[in-house]
């Protein structure tokens, strides 16, 4: 954990100031080390997918350096996850067929799920819970985004995949603090998580997650999921629409009962976030009726956090 920071004047005893949750998100990620870094070819393959020169050729030439990689591709791409006919043989086929964004978000997804390994910390935490629920709130913002006809369903997929990152952010940077967060959530489960959170580590994994994006270069909009998915209407209009769809996302995979659903424990939709996406509660219980089978398919193809 960060240190606390100092102030005072030469005539008086210095006094502690209490960091602000964002300066305490910066000095924990200072601190991360590799865990801050993505892999080269996972940055190589985000940099071509946001570059609109780029070309197929360009990408196909990162799968085929990375040969594991490029099986997980082949593997998506044949999947009854995409559901595309026929079968593909080469990493420049399902390029072709799957698009650079859908390559890109399995990158990011093979880089994340080897970053919640961390086993069971308590009574009610396991890493893997937490990569289960990511899956599920990803598989559920992706459904959303299409019934709501906004954004692009492949990045309301990846944002759902992001938006807990800073939990494993905590369970790295800050082990001693976040384990004694889950015992006292485990003492008293009706306190709201972010309170608990602010106590023991002097900020949030939204802040943390939201520092973490930035340190991996990931674009605004992927920033604010990551910093807004419990307040999407915090948000100018111009940027809520992902925070929007993950904060709806998360609330419906707690419904459905996928992964570790302790950060929204307690909490209640709001119902102006669903308005604002001119969702109607057909939609979202149609959503949690597939979560679940959603999410296991997923979890086949995207990892299962082991």
């Amino acid at each position: 954990m960060p240190a606390v920071a100092e102030a005072g004047t030469p005539h008086r005893a210095s006094a502690a100031i209490t960091p602000s949750p964002e300066l305490v998100a910066t000095q924990v990620i200072a601190g991360l080390g590799q865990l801050a870094t993505l892999p080269t070819v996972t940055l190589q393959i985000m940099r071509l997918a946001d570059d609109p020169t780029a070309t197929g050729d360009a990408l196909d030439r990162l799968l085929v350096a990375d040969p594991t990689l490029g099986a997980r591709v082949l593997r998506v791409v044949n999947s009854a996850f995409y559901g595309l006919p026929g079968t593909i043989t080469t990493t420049s086929g399902a390029i072709v067929r799957l698009g650079f964004a859908a390559i890109r978000n399995i990158a990011i997804a093979a880089s994340l799920t080897r970053m919640f390994r961390g086993g069971r910390l308590s009574a009610s935490f396991d890493a893997r819970d937490v990569w289960r629920h990511s899956v599920a709130v990803a598989e559920a913002a992706r459904l959303l985004s299409r019934r709501a006809k906004r954004g692009s369903a492949d990045e309301a997929l990846l944002a759902g995949l992001l938006h807990d990152i800073g939990l494993v952010v905590a369970m790295q940077g800050c082990r001693p603090e976040f384990e004694r967060l889950l015992l006292a959530l485990d003492a008293d489960p009706d306190v709201p998580f972010a309170d608990v959170e602010l106590v023991h580590l002097g900020t949030g994994h939204a802040q943390l997650g939201a520092e973490l994006g930035r340190k991996w270069g990931f674009p605004p909009a992927l920033v604010a999921v990551a910093a807004h998915h419990h307040t999407p209407m915090a948000l100018d209009p111009s940027v809520r629409t992902l925070p929007a769809l993950v904060c709806v996302a998360d609330h419906l995979a707690v419904r459905a009962g996928e992964g570790y659903t302790s950060t929204v424990r307690g909490a209640s939709l709001d119902p102006q976030v669903v308005a604002w996406l001119g969702l109607g509660e057909a939609d979202l219980d149609d959503v949690i009726a597939a979560l679940p089978a959603a999410t296991s398919e997923a979890m086949q193809v995207l990892g299962d956090g082991s």
